[in-house]
């Protein structure tokens, strides 16, 4: 008899268990994912810079560099609503800073410095305390053939 009673005070407990810790495990998986996602855009966003870097290095203009950066990051990361920001900077073979900008001064030996920046949007920020945005920012720099 004594074997009954005890079962049947724990009878449920295991559900009682599990939506207490069904919630926790919930936010733990969402901040996988999200932590995740954020990882992969983050070397994306690296990679288009070098994409970029190697277009303006092989005499590509400001604008094919920069349309080259922004379609590898478009296309990588499948969103065509949040476009990144590139910036593309010389510097002459003695280090110093191209005076007229990248179109006009660039000069073989000199560098290419392109910067990408993309905004980041969560997807469960409100859930894991985050933000709703972050900017990740990513520069690659290569040598003008």
């Amino acid at each position: 008899m004594r074997k009954l009673m005890v079962r049947a005070r724990e009878r449920g407990a295991a559900a009682v268990e599990f939506a207490l810790v069904l919630p926790i495990l919930v936010v733990i998986l969402l901040g996988v994912i999200d932590f995740g996602l954020a990882m992969n855009a983050q070397a994306i966003t690296a990679n288009a810079a070098r994409e970029g870097a190697r277009t303006a290095s092989l005499g590509g203009t400001a604008a094919e560099t920069k349309a080259a950066a922004k379609s590898a990051t478009v296309s990588l990361l499948n969103t065509s609503g949040s476009n990144p920001t590139v910036t593309v900077t010389c510097r002459e073979p003695g280090g110093s800073a191209c005076p007229s900008g990248y179109d006009t001064d660039r000069e073989a030996g000199g560098t290419v410095i392109v910067t990408v920046s993309y905004v980041y949007t969560w997807i469960s920020p409100a859930v894991l305390g985050l933000p709703g945005t972050t900017t990740i920012n990513k520069t690659s720099e290569m040598r003008i053939e």
